[in-house]
This record gives structure tokens, C-alpha cells and sequence, in this order.
């Protein structure tokens, strides 16, 4: 694989960073591992196909941007700190984009690993609903049919140097959703994306606490989304991503229904019907009974906090992003 070159922005070499570096050198001897770093601290650890770019602060756009200029491949390859390929992760890409050259990025799964503590695992169990990951849920499962699509995320891209550059890298702008923003870009410049399930990477998932973090930086992402240029703005499905922020709205109403009893009915009828969708999705993705309050707790938290994510950024209550949100603290 000496033509692709594997891009790693993290905040600092640490257990996960290891362990997805170590993995792809090990799965991808040819392959040259560019990995882009906030801190200073030299890493200790050898490895032979392995470039450090260290003390760039900025955004993760930002990040992987300058990797890209360090990169001499024709092919690029993203995946996240937190994350490791399956072994033919590459392989498969390639075949897809040299398949067919209308194709412009090609991604695929990035699901929960074989092997992780409980609480991810429950997180991991949550975000495979509609309720959470939306229309992109088909992300979250191996299982999930080829298709063409409107948005990959960046923990798994892989297209051409070239082409990120005619595009002019992620904007470096975003705190967040700059894969989102990408692909928008990347289509209206006349460019498919395409999700191949077999290009697989494993992603662990977070632990509640940086969960719910994640949920409400979701939120914020969308305000931004739609406070920006970008050409996701025309896609009607973006503005769908407001429900968490109505739903939020209609449960604040509440007092409303103090006094005006009809608002009260309302409330209850729709209460029931999202509580059946809830617990239903999440008899649909436990894998044991005893799980399943815990998985409905978490659905219900990862719709609704996008909600608050996006109103408290809305009115400037929430700090940097960056420091708010970051892949060290997963």
C-alpha cells in the first residue's frame, strides 16, 4: 500500500493512540502513518513507517489538513485515534475508487470493537438508533447494503490527495462537522461518496459521561451547520437534525398544560408515542434484557441533549468546542 498514506490527528500519544497507530503499521508495512499532534511530548515508541507531527493546535480540520500537505501518496486515508482497521480496510477502498472514478471518497463501517468495557458497550448499543445516529444509523452495522450517500464520517474517509486539495481540505473553521460538510462539498462539486461495508474500522465508543459531551456538541455542530456556507444547507434532511431542539421545547412546555388542558392531552399522547419508539429501538439493539433500561435511558439522552447542545449555542453559553469536546477525554 505505498500509494495511500493513513492520517492520525490526536491530542496525545496515549493508550488508543497507540494501539490504532501499531495496528495500521502492522496491517500496512508499505503504507506511510502520518499522525499530527497538540503535544510536544516526543514519542518514545519506534516505529519504522511512522511520521509525528507535533504542537499543532487548531482544529481537527486544521490538523488533518497539514498532515495531508506532509503526505506524498496519491491516495489519502483518514481514520481517528480511537479507532483501528479491519485488516482489509485499505484494500477495499482502493478497489472502489479505482472501480469507478466517478466516485470521489469511499468509507464504510466504523462499529463498536469485539472487545470493550461495558459502559462503551451500552453507548455502542444506543447510537446503532434512528433516535441517535438518524438516517446514518446504517453506519453503526457491517450488515448495512452499499449505497451511494450523502455524508461519511471522518473517522473512516479515503479518497485522492489531489482531490482534497482541488477541494480545498475540510474547513478549518468548524469546531465540528467538518465531515459533514465535506461531503456537501464534495458532491456539489460534481463528486459521488459511497459507503462500502466492507471497508471496516472499529471505533470505540464513548463512556457515558463523554457520551452525553458528545450528544451535546452534536447539537452545537448543527447551529453552526446552518449559521455557515455550507452547501449541506440545501439538503432538506439537514433541517430535520432540529428535532432534538423541538422536541426539547415541547417537553419545557410542560406548565403550559397547568392550565390549558388540551396542551396536556397533547403532551401525553405524544409522550407515549416517543416512549414506545424509544423502548422499542432499544429492545431492537440490546443484546440482553438487563440492558435494556440503561440502552432506553441513553436513547432518550442522545436525542434529546442535541437540543440543549444547539440552544446553549445559540445564545453563546457554550465554551470552545475544542476544549469542550475533545478524543482524549472518550
Amino acid at each position: 500500500m505505498k500509494e495511500v498514506s493513513i492520517i492520525i490527528p490526536s491530542v496525545k500519544w496515549e493508550p488508543f493512540t497507540e494501539q490504532c497507530v501499531t495496528t495500521c503499521a502492522n496491517l500496512f508495512p508499505q503504507s506511510k502513518i502520518i499522525l499530527i499532534l497538540n503535544d510536544q511530548t516526543p514519542v518514545k515508541r519506534s516505529i519504522q513507517n511512522l511520521t509525528v507531527l507535533y504542537g499543532h493546535e487548531g482544529t481537527i480540520s486544521l490538523k488533518r489538513n497539514i498532515a495531508v500537505k506532509a503526505a506524498k501518496t496519491e491516495f489519502v486515508a483518514f481514520i481517528d485515534s480511537d479507532a483501528y482497521p479491519h485488516k482489509d480496510w485499505l484494500d477495499n477502498a482502493l478497489q472502489t475508487l479505482k472501480t469507478d472514478t466517478s466516485i470521489g471518497m469511499a468509507g464504510g463501517p466504523n462499529i463498536s470493537p469485539p472487545a470493550q468495557e461495558q459502559e462503551r458497550t451500552l453507548v455502542g448499543m444506543a447510537t446503532k438508533s434512528w433516535l441517535v445516529a438518524g438516517k446514518w444509523n446504517f453506519y453503526k452495522s457491517e450488515t448495512s447494503s452499499a449505497r451511494y450517500c450523502d455524508n461519511l464520517p471522518s473517522c473512516n474517509l479515503i479518497l485522492r490527495k489531489s482531490l482534497f486539495e482541488e477541494l480545498n481540505g475540510m474547513n478549518k473553521e468548524l469546531e465540528v462537522g467538518e465531515d459533514t460538510d465535506f461531503c456537501a462539498r464534495m458532491i456539489a462539486a460534481g463528486h459521488l461518496v459511497y459507503f462500502n461495508p466492507k471497508v471496516v474500522v472499529y471505533h470505540y465508543d464513548r463512556k457515558i459521561s463523554d457520551y452525553f459531551r458528545q450528544r451535546i456538541v452534536r447539537g452545537a455542530g448543527v447551529f453552526l451547520l446552518l449559521s455557515s456556507s455550507s452547501p449541506q444547507k440545501e439538503n432538506l434532511y439537514t433541517y430535520l437534525l432540529l428535532q432534538p431542539v423541538f422536541t426539547l421545547l415541547f417537553w419545557l412546555s410542560f406548565p403550559l398544560g397547568l392550565w390549558w388542558q388540551s396542551w396536556l392531552y397533547l403532551m401525553i399522547i405524544f409522550g407515549g408515542i416517543y416512549l414506545l419508539l424509544i423502548i422499542r429501538e432499544a429492545f431492537k439493539h440490546s443484546t440482553r434484557m438487563k440492558y435494556l433500561p440503561m440502552v432506553i435511558a441513553l436513547i432518550l439522552a442522545g436525542n434529546i441533549l442535541p437540543g440543549v447542545g444547539f440552544i446553549l449555542k445559540a445564545f453563546h453559553l457554550l465554551p470552545s468546542l475544542q476544549s469542550f469536546y475533545r478524543n482524549d477525554k472518550g
